[in-house]
């Protein structure tokens, strides 16, 4: 509802995709999180949970997923079609008198699907950098997600890739290429954490979070000492050389300060003068 009040859609559809439940009210005005955003004028908000509502699931990160645009057989078709004389004739006329303004892209339409083939599981930018361990379970709207170790629990690895595994030598083999690959070993098992320090906060344990097995470094600062050099000395003026502009507001300000300090410095002599002939 938070999220919803403040006009974050991406919060709203991470939340909803999690498994937020769309439907519960606060208790104060009983209102849903799509009845705040109307209310409260985040209309972008409501277009977007009106557009899960109308797809809840994701359904490129399932492995039934294919990656075909269902209105390019007919776009094809449409363009392919036999036109007539009168018919070109109108199209050139309207594309002469007609303007390209921007707008939004369509719903179900070249970019949606552009992001959807290249965020599947089949995507070359998906499939070389991860490999998905429940594919038939993709996101939907009101579904609880499970957190890594829940999946790694409940995930049964295949007997045939496991039969893979271990009809591969355990000696370093060749790639494809025929470059010899290293033996693949299994990372040492994790140190069980300090019981005294596990109630502490993150940031006021003493540990190097870059690297745990090293203390952390102790770093001293001190006072940079004066420069031997000496002060800079002034720029001289080249007129081959760019300079600051001079702006006529600064310089007018300049010349009246310095007009003021002149006048301050007669007076205060004036003073001095008629004290003295006083004393005299």
């Amino acid at each position: 509802m938070k999220a919803a009040v403040q006009g974050r859609q991406d919060c709203v559809t991470a939340l909803l995709l999690a498994g937020a439940d769309l439907q519960a009210v606060d208790a104060v005005k009983g209102k849903t999180a799509r009845e705040w955003a109307t209310f409260t004028g985040r209309f972008e908000t409501t277009v977007r949970i009106r557009s899960l509502l109308r797809r809840p699931r994701a359904e490129q990160f399932a492995a039934q997923y294919q990656p075909e645009w269902p209105a390019l057989a007919q776009l094809v078709a449409k363009a392919l079609s036999p036109k007539s004389r009168s018919k070109r004739l109108s199209e050139k006329i309207r594309s002469i008198f007609t303007f390209n303004i921007p707008r939004n892209p369509e719903e179900d339409g070249v970019l949606d699907h552009m992001v959807r083939m290249t965020t599947s599981l089949a995507s070359p930018f998906v499939a070389t950098a991860c490999q998905t361990v429940c594919p038939d379970s993709p996101p939907e709207v009101g579904k609880r997600r499970l957190s890594v170790p829940e999946i790694l629990g409940q995930h049964v690895p295949d007997p045939d890739e496991e039969s893979e595994l271990s009809s591969r030598p355990s000696t370093g083999g060749s790639s494809c290429n025929g470059q010899a690959v290293s033996e693949l070993r299994p990372p040492p098992p994790p140190l069980p954490p300090r019981r005294f320090l596990s109630f502490l906060p993150r940031w006021l344990r003493r540990g190097n979070s870059v690297f745990p097995g090293e203390p952390v470094p102790k770093i001293k600062v001190s006072k940079a000492s004066g420069s031997s050099t000496g002060e800079r000395k002034p720029r001289v003026k080249d007129k081959h050389l760019l300079q600051p502009p001079q702006w006529r507001y600064k310089v007018l300000k300049e010349e009246k300060k310095a007009a003021e300090e002149a006048k301050k410095g007669e007076k205060e002599k004036e003073k001095k003068k008629k004290k003295k002939k006083k004393k005299g």
